[in-house]
């Protein structure tokens, strides 16, 4: 279909190519690396996301819903997928046929999948997904075990891997994580008594950044594949680049006196005669409603602050300082302009919440345009 409103998210999958190369060049050589492209690949396109990185260096990709890994499938991705979340029954028979590796959290989903292994008979390669601090998915501890023994007698799954997510290792105090850890080093090497090529792994991006004692087998790599880094906290070992940016351009603009209010509830008044553009980006673009008031644009190469509340389909900006600029001016909402600079990180933190949120925010009517600079 024609696109014909000016907004839309510009991706970089250089930027992808070199983020992967970074990481590595950070973790030891035998060490995989699993490219996490869940959510759409958090909201960049996950197939286009996937190629970049296999290209790169990476070896396994993950995604957390079953419809994730099919449409991965669809799309001529033949590398190892990993399943990272829950497995509802009725789709179990897909994951044996589009070649997807099932992460097990407990005995039930572990029973079904070995009866459909035994009906289309097929031995099925399996992740153990293990509770070490989390609180969400897989068993607790050395509860674990038990789901172990069982894929070990079976004769139709394959115990392939065993891993666990941290919960805290974005921080600055690594104790909590550092427990997990030492739980999942003592499930690892009762695993490997009996399986020894188990792939074991528990590194998210902030552990493959910061702690090294974490990387097993492979690390996952999930929001530094898009460039940024887990929280202020993690240091900045892994040089990164943003692989999106969100523009959009000035629809209309409007010239109005001292004491005009903005948009809906008034709760901006010029204080000065002002030329106000209109932007054809709202919340349902995925521009969070709460940073009405609080951001700004780059026009110009200039921070321009964004004024009354953001609507559905339109936010309006201050251009007063730049008497120049007219409608079909390019604006970038987070991104680069010539030396400036606003990221995702900064709307994150002015609407109280995480750039992971900021990224998969951006909705599916914006559309993404590919491109490959290094």
């Amino acid at each position: 279909m024609q696109r014909y409103r000016p907004t839309w998210a510009d991706i970089n999958l250089g930027n992808i190519a070199y983020n992967v190369k970074g990481f590595r060049k950070h973790i030891p050589g035998p060490t995989r690396l699993m490219a996490v492209v869940k959510a759409d690949g958090y909201g960049h396109g996950a197939a286009e996301v996937a190629r970049a990185a296999l290209a790169a260096g990476a070896d396994w990709l993950a995604v957390a819903l079953v419809e994730e890994g099919i449409l991965l499938r669809q799309a001529g991705l033949a590398a190892p997928i990993l399943i990272l979340g829950y497995l509802p029954p009725e789709s179990l028979s897909a994951v044996i046929q589009y070649r997807l590796t099932p992460g097990i959290t407990d005995l039930s989903t572990l029973l079904m999948l070995e009866d459909e292994a035994r009906r289309q008979r097929r031995k099925v390669g399996i992740h153990l997904k293990v509770d070490t601090g989390m609180g969400r998915l897989g068993p607790r501890g050395t509860d674990s075990l038990d789901l172990v023994r069982r894929v070990l007698a079976s004769t139709h799954l394959e115990l392939e891997g065993v891993f666990t997510h941290f919960a805290t290792a974005d921080e600055e105090d690594k104790g909590f994580t550092s427990a997990q850890l030492d739980k999942f080093k003592r499930i690892v090497e009762t695993i490997k008594k009996d399986k020894p090529q188990a792939i074991a792994h528990c590194a998210n991006s902030a552990a493959a950044i910061e702690i090294p004692e974490a990387y097993f087998d492979m690390v996952r790599i999930g929001i530094s594949l898009y460039g940024l880094y887990p929280s202020p906290q993690v240091k900045k070992l892994v040089p990164l680049k943003p692989v999106m940016s969100l523009q959009t351009s000035i629809a209309f603009i409007k010239e109005v006196p001292a004491g005009t209010p903005i948009s809906y509830g008034r709760t901006f008044v010029t204080s000065r005669p002002s030329r106000i553009a209109t932007l054809p980006l709202g919340y349902a673009d995925g521009y969070p409603r709460t940073l009405s008031g609080k951001a700004e644009f780059l026009i110009q190469g200039q921070r321009v602050p964004q004024v009354g509340r953001i609507c559905m389909d339109y936010c309006m900006a201050d251009i007063t300082d730049l008497p120049e600029a007219g409608v079909g001016e390019p604006v970038v909402v987070f991104g680069s302009q010539g030396q400036a600079h606003i990221s995702a990180d900064e709307l994150a933190r002015l609407t109280g919440t995480i750039s992971y949120e900021i990224l998969c925010a951006v909705s599916a009517r914006v559309p993404r345009y590919y491109q490959y600079q290094s």
